[in-house]
């Protein structure tokens, strides 16, 4: 790792100046950590860390390091495995959000909220539940570190994701911070005298700031509707034999916009989660929140243990399982959305399993994390692809085709692969995960149990495999594209530049040319500056268009 050139002793003198000498730091365990994700260790460090607690010290913190010519990258919990806010230039600075984490303003009456960009998706939701309200999209399954500007910045997918589409779609504007310092309003609010009611006054400025990985500014504040917080929900889980047939699941449950979340997870998922997450004795601490959710409506403790028992043995057995939530206006909306649910899936299922796993999942829907290594102490690290619904059956033959034929690479260095699919809005989704053994970077060390930190910090280096990941990662992404993938969280991972007609790449270039002249906000996110540095292109004639049509 090359350590980041010094950051000049008058920049930091002035940086204290204006958040206090306690958030700027520089001390070298700290810059360790913040050039680490889950995806690994940057080449560079970044030579100081600012944690701004006001949105104004943030603007004068920009203007300070970027006068300077001092890269900035905007970080929140950290929870990236797309080198989204590693190093990429020296000097740079990483500036943490997680102390902007207030709530601005709870609007009942006009439906909307407005949240400073370090605040976590547990926060607010919380908050909003005293008052009988929610965000569409109401956070990722990291959200109890996890951010809303982070969201915003990356997009994102889970709660609620399969009614209301992605975290973008439920955002009505954003306050960004430019490379200048200046503080750039979206939405209705960038015309004077108005509030954040509505996003659509004049060109959509919010969307440009959406998924921009930081590279066009670093969002302040986040403004995103409210809806009433739902009366009533309930739960489904299914057996399924084939991946395919958990696809066209998916897909016929997404268009009937029925689904409030579905996520679909495979043998090897199942025994992962048997294996680490979804143990009895823990189960067992889940059962009052269940209770809970139910409102003691004719359940008894002694029946939601059964249920948890059955659900254990379900994930112990299963092969590909579909877990599902619906939500509604009313315990008859839920049940005619349930309804409608099991007419779909029953023809396509093996069995319906107990659906205890949707129901703790909902019950609390933001815990610690615990996937950040496998069961056995493996590093984990996903990669994924959003694809029409009519490529969904064909897309999981090919990604499960890709594997197969890496079989004997994946063999020589124990790497398994677990899916993780589902349904966002108008696109299927699928991640797989790899596992393998290897050392543990600072953020492992940070973020994972005691329990897990005393078992496998001492795990010992192993390049090769990780080199192999790697190659596996890249490669099934550039085969993707072929079929025509979009992606979450692009950071400096995904190919959106390399991937974009000479016009469009031209165009995203003159808005960041725009808004960050001297190219210091993030640089290298969306690949811009990157797109020459390794493969764009692979021709893969060993998987046709037409696959599921062979022999």
């Amino acid at each position: 790792m090359t350590i980041n050139s010094t950051i000049p002793t008058q920049v930091l003198a002035d940086l204290r100046d204006i958040v206090g000498n306690a958030r700027v730091m520089t001390d070298p365990p700290q810059l360790a950590y913040y050039a680490t994700d889950i995806s690994g260790e940057a080449d560079t460090r970044p030579g100081v860390i600012v944690k701004p607690e006001s949105v104004d010290n943030l603007a004068r913190t920009v203007a300070l390091l970027t006068r300077a010519d001092i890269a900035v990258i905007a970080r929140g919990a950290g929870f990236s495995y797309t080198s989204g806010y590693l190093a990429t230039q020296s000097p740079s600075a990483i500036i943490d959000t997680t102390d902007l984490n207030r709530i601005v303003e709870i609007n009942e009456t006009d439906r909307y909220v407005t949240v400073e960009s370090g605040c976590t998706w547990a926060t607010l939701y919380d908050a909003l539940k005293a008052k009988g309200l929610r965000t569409p999209y109401f956070g990722p399954l990291s959200g109890l570190h996890s951010t809303v500007g982070g969201a915003a910045s990356n997009n994102a997918s889970f709660y609620g994701a399969g009614t209301y589409g992605a975290m973008a779609d439920s955002v009505l504007g954003v306050d960004v911070v430019l490379a200048d310092g200046s503080l750039v309003e979206t939405g209705a609010a960038c015309a004077e005298g108005r509030t954040p009611f509505f996003r659509y006054f004049g060109p959509d400025l919010t969307g440009v700031f959406l998924g921009d990985c930081g590279a066009f500014g670093i969002k302040a504040h986040v403004t995103l509707r409210l809806i009433p917080f739902p009366a009533a929900e309930d739960y489904l889980s299914f057996a399924f034999e084939r991946f395919e047939d958990i696809a066209e699941a998916h897909v016929a449950l997404a268009r009937e916009n029925i689904v409030a979340e579905q996520w679909g997870i495979d043998p090897q998922g199942n025994e992962n989660l048997a294996a680490r997450g979804f143990k009895f004795l823990e189960g067992l601490s889940f059962v009052r929140e269940v209770a809970a959710v139910k409102n003691g409506m004719g359940q008894k403790m002694a029946t939601i243990a059964r249920t948890l028992i059955d659900g254990h043995r379900s994930v112990s057995r299963g092969g590909f399982a579909l877990h599902l939530v619906v939500e509604g206006t009313s315990a008859k909306d839920v049940e005619m959305k349930i309804g409608q649910a099991r007419r779909i899936l029953v023809p396509l299922a093996l069995k319906e399993l107990p659906s205890t796993i949707p129901q703790i999942t909902r019950a609390k829907p933001f815990r610690a994390i615990k996937s950040l290594l496998g069961h056995d102490g493996d590093n984990w690290l996903p990669v994924h692809g959003l694809f029409p619904y009519s490529r969904a059956a064909e897309i999981v033959a090919v990604t499960d085709e890709y594997f197969v034929r890496h079989r004997d690479l994946m063999k020589k260095h124990d790497i398994k692969v677990s899916y993780l699919t589902g349904a966002v809005g108008s696109a299927f989704l699928i991640e797989p995960m790899l596992f393998w053994k290897d050392r543990l970077n600072a953020f492992h060390l940070r973020h994972i149990t005691d329990d897990q930190r005393r078992d496998f910090a001492a795990s010992s280096p192993n390049p090769t495999a990780r080199e192999a990941v790697t190659t596996l990662r890249r490669d099934l992404v550039l085969l993707w594209g072929t079929f025509g993938a979009a992606h979450f969280q692009v950071g400096k991972f995904y190919p959106y530049a390399n991937s974009l007609s000479s016009a469009s790449l031209a165009f995203v270039k003159n808005i960041k040319a725009a808004l960050d002249p001297k190219n210091l906000m993030n640089p290298g996110a969306l690949r811009l500056g990157l797109a020459d540095k390794g493969p764009t292109k692979m021709k893969f004639t060993e998987f046709p268009q037409n696959l599921l049509d062979q022999p």
